[in-house]
């Protein structure tokens, strides 16, 4: 597992740290979930790069 530091607009975090808590998540959870949503969405670029 690799850590990173994220710095968020400070409305931004209130809003996701009032969604996580309303959906019954940590925010780690909830920010986790919503990049690996991200990643998988996206994902088909990574098979477009010349590598």
């Amino acid at each position: 597992m690799k850590k990173i530091n994220l710095d968020l607009d400070e409305g931004l975090h209130t809003k996701a740290k009032v969604i996580a808590f309303l959906k019954n998540m940590t925010l780690k959870g909830y920010l986790q979930k919503a990049i690996e949503d991200s990643v998988k969405k996206d994902g088909s670029l990574i098979s477009k790069m010349k590598l």
